[in-house]
């Protein structure tokens, strides 16, 4: 990769470790939920999320109040082959908008004080996009049926880009991280993604994305198709670096970042668990330090989370991407944490404390 050094390189070379979550941690968490004057594990999910997030930390209870929405973007070359409703414009168009704070993602986020940062990993435009953070690795992707996507080099300064990301919010003082994206076409480069991870076919992968009609869909699936016909045996740099995205790369740096800097990372959907899942091919626990927000309406979303071992708590068939269902998700820990804090706690009450039976 030139003459240039990444701290991904040390990644790829298996000299980084991480620890999975500290188990004793969760295990005290669980604790202090008994307490509350409540069936046990009554909160379900959110329980165990929540307490996830006070582990990664460090913490005796989570610290909820320093979130940033970082949201990568990047073109996809295989637009050329009709895949989406739109044209690669709208990705430099919805990344300005995202910028500005006045995308659905982010009027939700300004909402609850989360900071917004479009961040232009790939965008296919010669100026710089307003609003918009500057990392682009490559004016977008190349056309993976004729060529592949990217360089293994481009892979590994996007994934470069995510990690920094981290280290820099985390250095403002950002202790939890939501990840989204903005990309056309990009859905057609996860799903093949996915299909090679998994070893799946094109049906099994491929959903409408962004909402394609019927003629639409069936082009996508035939693309999937053929470049899932390509190859055999890749590992996931090969993977990514032949069919994937720069703003897909730039999510898996940040699900690595996460983990290397123990800052717990809430995914979005079918897009940001792919990069997810990459990441935990890369660098092993990678996943113990991911928290789930939503399923998607995309077929494959689920078995991606089956295979993360993780648990969306929000199945709402959305479809909108750029970290929305993230954000839903800070709200609802956001709630978790006001009963942990301000419910009533058995001892306070004149309920006997419940046991719990399956510790």
């Amino acid at each position: 990769m030139g003459d240039i050094r990444y701290l991904f390189d040390d990644v790829l070379e298996n000299k980084l470790k991480v620890e999975p979550v500290d188990k004793e941690a969760l295990k005290e968490m669980q604790n202090e939920w008994d307490k509350v004057a409540k069936p046990i594990g009554s909160f379900g999910t959110f329980e165990a999320v929540y307490s996830k997030i006070a582990a990664i930390q460090g913490f005796k209870a989570p610290d909820l109040s320093h979130m940033k929405l970082i949201v990568c973007c990047g073109d996809h070359g295989i637009v050329e082959e009709g895949v989406s409703q739109t044209s690669q414009d709208v990705t430099r168009i919805c990344a300005t908008n995202i910028g500005k704070g006045v995308t659905t993602a982010g009027v939700m986020a300004k909402y609850l004080g989360i900071d917004v940062l479009s961040v232009d990993v790939g965008i296919n435009y010669s100026e710089e996009v307003p609003y918009t953070l500057n990392r682009r690795v490559k004016y977008g992707t190349c056309n993976f049926l004729k060529q592949p996507a990217m360089s293994v080099e481009e892979f590994s300064r996007a994934v470069q880009v995510g990690m920094d990301l981290v280290k820099d919010s985390q250095d403002e003082g950002k202790n939890i991280i939501l990840i989204g994206e903005m990309g056309i076409g990009n859905t057609t480069s996860a799903s093949v993604m996915a299909g090679y991870l998994l070893d799946l076919n094109a049906e099994a992968v491929t959903g409408r994305g962004a909402g394609l009609d019927d003629e639409g869909f069936s082009r996508k699936r035939a693309v999937v198709s053929m470049a899932l016909s390509k190859y055999s045996g890749l590992d996931p740099v090969e993977i990514c670096s032949n069919f994937g995205g720069l703003e897909l790369a730039a999510m898996t740096g940040i699900v690595i970042g996460g983990a290397l800097y123990k800052v717990p990372i809430i995914l979005d959907g079918m897009l940001s668990m792919v990069s997810a899942l990459v990441a935990d091919r890369l660098l092993d626990n990678s996943k113990d330090y991911i928290i789930p927000s939503h399923i998607s309406k995309e077929p494959v979303a689920r078995k991606i989370a089956g295979k993360l071992n993780i648990e969306p708590v929000i199945d709402g068939k959305m479809a909108v991407g750029e970290g929305a269902g993230a954000v839903m998700m800070a709200h609802m820990l956001r709630l978790t944490d006001e009963v942990f804090h301000n419910a009533l706690k058995f001892q306070d009450s004149e309920v006997e404390q419940y046991e719990r039976f399956n510790k």
